[in-house]
C-alpha cells in the first residue's frame, strides 16, 4: 500500500488562508446588514492588498481584475460614515480609503507625475457615504486633523519615494501598532533616509520637508523626532544632539508597481 506524505502548508500560505476565512465570516454576518461596517470593509480591502502587494510592489493589473477591490469600491459609496464612532477605527478607515483611491486613480489611468496630471491625481474624487472625497481632502481635512504625522508613513501615492504599501489593509485594532511599524520600516529604509557619520549630515525623505511643520520645526527638534525610530542606537545618540546637518533626498517619482499599460 502507498503511503501518502502529508504536506506542510508554509506559514504564509496558512496566514493567507487565515486571513480569508475572517473575511469570509465577516462579510457572511454583515450581508444581511444594508452597508457593509467597517471591519468588513477593511476585510476585503486586506484580501486584495494581501495577494497583490509584495514587499511594497503593487500589481495594479491584478486588483483591477479583482472583483473584492470592486466591491470595496462599491460597499464605500453606500456607506454610512455616521457609523464611525471610535477615533482608531475613524483613522484606520480613511487610511484605507486614501490607499485604495490611489489604487483606483492608477488603475484609472491617472498618473501623480507632471503638474497637471498630479493635479487631476489628487482631486479625482471617490464616493463614501454617497460624498465625493479627493486625496487633498483627505489627507488635509482628514487625517491631518488627527495630529499624528505617522499617518504620512501610512498614506502611499504610488510612487517610489513613498512609503511602501503594506500588504495588510489597516484596522482599528492594531492601527497604532501598524504606523508604529510603518514608522520604523520607513526611517530605516536606506533609499529614503540615510545618515553619514563621515559628512554628519542626515539626508531624510522629502516627507519630512513638505510636513515640517508636523514633524518639528526646527532641525533638532526633527532629528530627534527621527532618532525615536532609528534601529541603530549609536545613530540615535548622535541624532539627539541635533549637531548634523538636515537635508533632503530628491523625489522618486516612479510608479511603485506594474502598471496597467505594461499589462
Amino acid at each position: 500500500m502507498t503511503q501518502v506524505t502529508p504536506v506542510k502548508a508554509s506559514s504564509n500560505s496558512l496566514a493567507l488562508a487565515g486571513r480569508v476565512i475572517a473575511l469570509a465570516m465577516l462579510l457572511l454576518v454583515t450581508s444581511t446588514t444594508q452597508a457593509a461596517d467597517s471591519r468588513a470593509l477593511n476585510a476585503l480591502l486586506d484580501g486584495v492588498l494581501a495577494e497583490n502587494v509584495k514587499d511594497g510592489y503593487v500589481d495594479y493589473p491584478a486588483i483591477a481584475r479583482n472583483v473584492r477591490f470592486t466591491k470595496y469600491l462599491e460597499s464605500l459609496a453606500e456607506f454610512n460614515l455616521d457609523s464611525l464612532s471610535d477615533d482608531k477605527e475613524k483613522l484606520a478607515f480613511w487610511l484605507n480609503v486614501y490607499n485604495a483611491l490611489v489604487i483606483k486613480n492608477i488603475i484609472d489611468g491617472k498618473s501623480p507625475n507632471g503638474m497637471m496630471d498630479h493635479m487631476t491625481f489628487f482631486r479625482s474624487n471617490i464616493k463614501v457615504g454617497g460624498r465625493g472625497f479627493d486625496l487633498n481632502a483627505i489627507e488635509g481635512d482628514i487625517l491631518r486633523k488627527f495630529k499624528d504625522p505617522r499617518v504620512y508613513f501610512g498614506i502611499v501615492p504610488a510612487t517610489s519615494s513613498a512609503p511602501k504599501l503594506r500588504s495588510q489593509a489597516f484596522n482599528g485594532e492594531e492601527v497604532d501598532q501598524q504606523l508604529e511599524a510603518a514608522a520604523r520600516d520607513f526611517i530605516n529604509d536606506k533609499r529614503r533616509n540615510r545618515f553619514s557619520a563621515a559628512l554628519q549630515a542626515a539626508k531624510l525623505s522629502k516627507i519630512f520637508e513638505e510636513h515640517r511643520d508636523e514633524f518639528g520645526k526646527t532641525d533638532k527638534q526633527l532629528l530627534t523626532y527621527v532618532a525615536g525610530y532609528v534601529h541603530d542606537e549609536e545613530v540615535a545618540k548622535i541624532l539627539k544632539r541635533g549637531t548634523y546637518a538636515v537635508k533632503f533626498m530628491d523625489y522618486d517619482a516612479t510608479i511603485n508597481g506594474n502598471s496597467i499599460q505594461s499589462h
